[in-house]
């Protein structure tokens, strides 16, 4: 988001003519960050959003529809690729060689998950899980006791 505020600053032509779309894509960015770290540095995000956003509108008067249509472009991208960001980042997980772990987590478009970790393979469900666990057969094997 500073990358975009930075360079809708330059006074390139092509910049200038993009510089509504590059506001208002770092002022959408900044807003979701601020508003999802709300309990730590949110309200700081929050804060820059709002500068941003001020600084995206200030950017329309010589361009009017076509700034708008690009502005509203960006912020969609902009969210777009913060969620995407989310979700993926949210699923890589990295399985001990040896025993098991297990969690769960949310997901915003494509819902909960929850998994299983046993001697280092991974086994993803879709949905939120209260229960589970493992066990140790008399091979000294871990297995998933799942109650999902």
């Amino acid at each position: 988001m500073g990358a975009l505020l930075g360079i809708s600053v330059t006074s390139r032509e092509r910049v200038v003519r993009l510089r509504p779309a590059l506001r208002a894509g770092a002022a959408a960015g900044l807003l979701a960050m601020g508003v999802l770290a709300l309990m730590s540095i949110g309200l700081a995000l929050v804060l820059s959003g709002i500068v941003a956003g001020v600084a995206a509108v200030g950017s329309l008067r010589p361009f009017r529809v076509i700034a708008l249509l690009s502005q509203v472009v960006a912020v969609v991208v902009a969210v777009a690729v913060l969620i995407a960001g989310f979700e993926v980042s949210a699923r890589i997980i990295v399985c001990p060689q040896t025993g098991s772990a297990s969690g769960s987590g949310p997901g915003f478009v494509t819902g909960g998950y929850h998994y299983e970790c046993v001697s280092g393979q991974l086994h993803m469900h879709s949905g939120f899980c209260s229960g589970g666990g493992s066990s140790v057969d008399a091979q000294g094997n871990v297995t998933v006791t799942s109650t999902c």
